[in-house]
């Protein structure tokens, strides 16, 4: 449906928008059930008043082309209303189209901050897809992101599972030794690459927390 069409059925629409959750459910019902029209109707004067929700959602009816061609930049430009009030699923949305190029330019390291963000609240496709970055040996996640090592929810509580076991400063038995630790030391594990486990020392008086060691040699931790 052309969008000039779509902006002449919103004038019959206008007068009925209740208020905002109202609204925005009414716009919710008429989407699940396919009348794209009413949805965009009800949720596009929501979302210029700053509803983050009904922001979000005219977003993906432009993405998907939903009633109306497909227009990326108007998606993005929604998402992102949404997104820097704080909504969750809207930076996730921002990160990913910062990171493959559709609708933004593609910007990694602008993307993360975005997926940090919504991570942070709970997301958990965003917090699974900083686990995956930080799993890629071309994307230097700590180094954008320091300060998710010290994030409870990133990685996994472990210990290490033998005696006097090499700490390293890389991912081989060539790498400087950091530190040796006894069996059922705990340690935080960041990622992995290959055969070797990223950790993060307990000892926050060592200036080289992040170190390597041997999958074989860390055990998840059980509460």
């Amino acid at each position: 449906m052309p969008r000039r069409f779509l902006l002449l059925i919103c004038v019959v629409f206008a007068a009925g928008v209740k208020a905002a959750p109202e609204a925005f459910e009414q716009g919710m019902n008429a989407m699940l059930e396919g009348n794209f029209a009413e949805a965009y109707c009800q949720w596009k004067p929501l979302a210029e008043k700053g509803h983050a929700e009904a922001q979000y959602n005219l977003g993906w009816l432009y993405a998907n082309g939903n009633g109306m061609n497909v227009d990326l930049k108007q998606a993005t430009d929604w998402w992102l209303a949404a997104a820097s009030q704080g909504h969750a699923d809207a930076q996730f949305a921002i990160g990913l189209a910062l990171t493959t190029g559709e609708g933004l330019d593609k910007d990694l390291p602008e993307a993360i901050r975005w997926f940090v963000q919504a991570a942070r609240q709970g997301h958990r496709d965003s917090r699974d897809i900083l686990v995956r970055f930080n799993l890629d040996p071309q994307i230097d996640l700590l180094a954008l992101q320091p300060g998710l090592m010290h994030e409870p929810w990133f990685g996994w509580q472990g210990k290490i599972a033998g005696r006097r076991v090499n700490i390293r400063r890389e991912s081989s038995t060539k790498s400087e030794i950091l530190a040796k630790l006894e069996n059922g030391t705990p340690v935080r594990v960041l990622g992995r690459r290959g055969d070797w486990l990223q950790i993060l020392l307990a000892d926050e008086g060592n200036p080289d927390r992040l170190a390597w060691v041997y999958h074989s040699l860390v055990d998840q931790a059980v509460d």
